[in-house]
């Protein structure tokens, strides 16, 4: 199951990464729903102080994810619970 975890976290953190790295030349960050009436994104023409916001947020949960992500995978981080 360690190694599982590890490969999961391994991609969600490369995925985060590759998203805001992305977002660089694409000029926005996507960030959830509006509910019903659309989805929810930050341009950087538009509003960039919630775009540097998420792109911040962003990367550092994707560098947090490859981390525990490689600490799974060499044994210095517990797997989290299946309960």
């Amino acid at each position: 199951m360690r190694i599982f975890e590890g490969f999961v976290f391994l991609a969600i953190g490369v995925g985060l990464i590759a998203m805001t790295l992305r977002s660089l030349g694409a000029g926005w960050l996507p960030c959830g729903s509006r509910g019903f009436a659309e989805r929810l994104e930050f341009r950087r023409d538009e509003e960039p102080l919630g775009y540097w916001a998420m792109f911040v947020v962003y990367g550092a949960a994707g560098v947090g994810a490859i981390v525990f992500g490689l600490r799974l995978l060499t044994g210095h981080a517990t797997p989290l619970p299946l309960h």
